[in-house]
């Protein structure tokens, strides 16, 4: 009985463990410094933003809401959560976007294999339309 409980508590530490070092891999999100710094080649006009908001219907609203706001219908099953999008706008560099949408982290895919840079850049200018 006491090998019994010696070995479900050393299952329990471990556990914490894991966890605790995964919430702190997954708390501040901030792109690399040269990243964050890269400029959108993309002018932030209306067809930009126009080509950025059917990118995000198809790849984002499911998890991030139509509107941006981390609300979509997957987002509860999401780890971590996904952000307010339009909380982010005007507060994040276009570079550190461009970074996140490229790399993603946790149950939020990279794009960099699926998407034209292009495309990444139109759905950053997307993004920053959101701006309340």
């Amino acid at each position: 009985m006491t090998t019994l409980r010696c070995g479900l508590a050393g299952m329990m530490l471990i556990a914490t463990i894991a966890v605790s070092l995964a919430v702190c891999a997954h708390g501040d999100w901030k792109a690399p410094q040269k990243a964050a710094g890269r400029k959108n080649p993309m002018a932030r006009d209306e067809a930009s933003i126009g080509r950025g908001k059917e990118l995000y219907r198809i790849h984002c609203g499911e998890c991030h809401g139509d509107s941006g706001r981390g609300d979509g219908p997957k987002a509860n099953r999401m780890w971590p959560r996904p952000p307010d999008l339009a909380q982010m706008a005007g507060h994040h560099k276009d570079g550190d976007l461009a970074w996140k949408i490229e790399t993603g982290r946790g149950d939020m895919p990279g794009f960099k294999k699926k998407l034209k840079s292009e495309e990444i850049w139109d759905l950053v200018n997307c993004m920053q339309s959101l701006k309340p």
